[in-house]
């Protein structure tokens, strides 16, 4: 025989959501159930049509399949004992980011120097163009040196 009642605790494990996020929504009347004594109790009817109407209301796909582009991020560590030489790799990704080509889309970058360390830090945000060209560059400029 099938269960007919759920408890909040079952009904959250069922749902895939939190006890506290049940409980409000039993409150609030969203999901539907019946108080026997001091608990909420679900019946199976209740916990479905909660369910496929939170399956109705998700987000459709668009109309038109507009490409979201991918964003990532690299992380790039390098031992620089003088700091103006590390200084100066962020000079020139700042000169790069400002003249940036459009397709790179939006992008960053953050630069950290750990004079204690020697290792300057950069954090690069952005398209996989950006970050590809990005590495190229850094990687001429270690070449030059």
């Amino acid at each position: 025989m099938a269960k007919e009642l759920f408890t909040v605790e079952e009904a959250s494990e069922i749902l895939n959501l939190h006890i506290k996020t049940v409980r409000r929504f039993l409150r609030e009347g969203r999901i539907r159930g019946r108080k026997i004594g001091r608990s909420w109790m679900i019946s199976a009817e209740d916990l479905k049509e909660y369910a496929h109407g939170e399956l109705k209301s998700e987000v459709s796909m668009p109309e038109s399949r507009e490409r979201v582009p991918m964003n990532v991020s690299a992380v790039v560590e390098f031992f620089e004992r003088v700091p103006g030489e590390a200084s100066r790799y962020s000079n020139s990704l700042i000169a790069m980011l400002n003249v940036k080509d459009p397709s790179w889309g939006e992008s960053r970058f953050d630069f950290m120097y750990h004079p204690d360390e020697g290792k300057a830090r950069f954090v690069l945000f952005g398209t996989p163009r950006f970050i590809g060209e990005i590495m190229k560059f850094m990687e001429i400029i270690q070449e030059q040196e």
